[in-house]
């Protein structure tokens, strides 16, 4: 199927992206809730990602663990459909995160050339995993192609070298000649100079990077805390290839939120404001409830980037946070629930 067949709109002028974000402001100002969204209702602004030619919306809905935490697939599916309905038209997955593809596609399917479908496949898995996984991803997404495929989680140099070695990055390279994938991405949770390397190697359409407001990636077990970041390495390069480029893990999944009286983190709404003033396409956030899609949709609207001064005292501040972005099984209320972490205690 090819491109023009797929509903691909052509790319957004200035004045056509003003009036997109000046209608989304108005609307949350006229106090438009759920039963307010009708269909092609754009809220959430979009604008072209990268050099790829998709007008995609600068919030991105992921499908990890907060949309796993809802129980039952008919609320999931309602969750999506309202993203949808708020004009969120990107919506990222991974062949790893269970019920997430299929719970998409339920959802979007009547609206598959209206939205933007994306997933991750592992490093280290050979050609003929990747095809079964891709194979199956469809099939769970309702839909005869992704718009994007990415190489998950490059969490070292060594994985960068990987990358032409198991034969992954070549398998979507192929799918994507064979027009059943539109664009290639990676992404990193951890490392850097991992992400600058990988640009540096190899052409990339699409990259999710792990920045936060605290400045520090988000670290693995037994990991020390890098010497780097996103924004200071890896997002500036991305920036120059003209790489579309979607910051996640804003949170710190959830982490770095402040829940009472805790002075080295921060409201949620500071850590998404700050997300969308990187040097990035936007954000790709995890909502598990209508609240978290309603108030996050309007702030993709109606946000004011944040100064570099602002910014810099945000990184100050959640510092102290940085080291337990993952190491939660460390805090003094942590109790063992018997999973897999049960012997870091």
């Amino acid at each position: 199927m090819k491109s023009e067949d797929r509903g691909i709109t052509g790319r957004m002028n200035r004045r056509e992206f003003i009036k997109v974000s000046a209608a989304g402001a108005a609307a949350i100002g006229a106090g438009i809730g759920v039963s307010g969204c009708g269909r092609g209702e754009a809220i959430v602004p979009r604008k072209r990602l990268g050099k790829t030619d998709m007008e995609t919306s600068i919030l991105a809905m992921g499908g990890g663990s907060a949309l796993g935490m809802v129980e039952k697939d008919e609320d999931a599916v309602a969750l999506i459909d309202l993203a949808r309905r708020k004009g969120i038209n990107f919506f990222d997955s991974s062949a790893n995160y269970g019920k997430s593809e299929s719970r998409f596609g339920q959802a979007l399917e009547p609206y598959r050339s209206e939205v933007y479908l994306g997933s991750k496949y592992e490093l280290e898995d050979g050609p003929d995993e990747v095809m079964k996984k891709f194979e199956r991803s469809l099939k769970r997404f309702r839909t005869d192609y992704l718009d994007v495929a990415q190489i998950h989680a490059l969490k070292n140099m060594d994985e960068v070298e990987m990358m032409f070695v198991t034969g992954a990055l070549e398998t979507l390279v192929k799918l994507k000649e064979e027009g059943v994938i539109r664009y290639i991405g990676v992404s990193s949770h951890n490392h850097p100079p991992a992400m600058k390397a990988a640009l540096e190697h190899f052409d990339f359409d699409v990259s999710l990077q792990a920045a936060n407001a605290s400045k520090t990636p988000f670290i693995f077990e037994f990991e020390p805390l890098p010497e780097s970041s996103f924004e200071e390495l890896s997002i500036p390069l991305a920036l120059e290839q003209q790489v579309g480029t979607y910051a996640f893990k804003i949170t710190g999944q959830r982490r770095l939120i402040r829940k009472a009286d805790e002075p080295d983190k921060a409201p949620a709404k500071e850590l998404i404001r700050y997300g969308f003033s990187l040097p990035v396409h936007g954000i790709i956030l995890g909502m598990s409830t209508p609240e978290h899609v309603i108030s996050a949709c309007e702030m993709a609207a109606s946000y004011e980037p944040m100064t570099k001064e602002e910014m810099r005292k945000w990184n100050k501040k959640l510092a102290p946070s940085a080291n337990k972005l993952t190491l939660h099984y460390l805090d003094e209320k942590y109790k063992d629930d018997g999973g897999w972490r049960a012997h870091l205690v």
